[in-house]
């Protein structure tokens, strides 16, 4: 487990008002923001945290337009903070990942990746639930803001 992540995460938790926020004897701490349930851990002894959530699943009946717009999301991490978005074809979860490598990292470069994740996985769960009411999924989607591009 990486005394690194541990670090950021008890600056952030600081910050946030949760003190002693860390990583637990297996390397997980989990967080919610709102709806989203922020898990993270760390990968072995190496600077890598593994961030995951849920954002939903996958309704049998899902239409191909749920699927397509998940895929465009997903399409060279345009609307997933630099995530990426998978199905788990036997439970019919749909999951969001990132490995965010965390050498050199400061607590405001650690902050604005949780946020960046967070705003996507919101924003993508939004095409899961529009698939519950078929006027939703026909509108167009206005994804989190792309605050974590550099651009120049």
């Amino acid at each position: 487990m990486s005394d690194h992540i541990n670090r950021l995460l008890t600056d952030f938790g600081n910050a946030l008002g949760l003190e002693g926020l860390a990583l637990d004897e297996s390397g997980y701490c989990c967080l919610s923001f709102d709806e989203v349930v922020l898990n993270i851990e760390s990968m072995g002894e190496s600077s890598l945290a593994l961030l995951y959530t849920r954002l939903g699943v996958l309704p049998e009946d899902a239409s191909s337009e749920i699927c397509r717009r998940l895929l465009a999301a997903n399409h060279f991490f345009k609307d997933t903070a630099l995530a990426t978005i998978g199905l788990d074809e036997a439970s019919r979860n749909v999951d969001m990942t990132r490995v965010l490598e965390t050498a050199g990292m400061e607590v405001l470069d650690w902050e604005a990746a949780i946020k960046a994740f967070v705003d996507a996985a919101e924003s993508c769960a939004k095409l899961l639930q529009a698939s519950a009411d078929s006027a939703d999924a026909s509108q167009p989607l206005a994804l989190a803001e792309r605050s974590y591009l550099i651009r120049g």
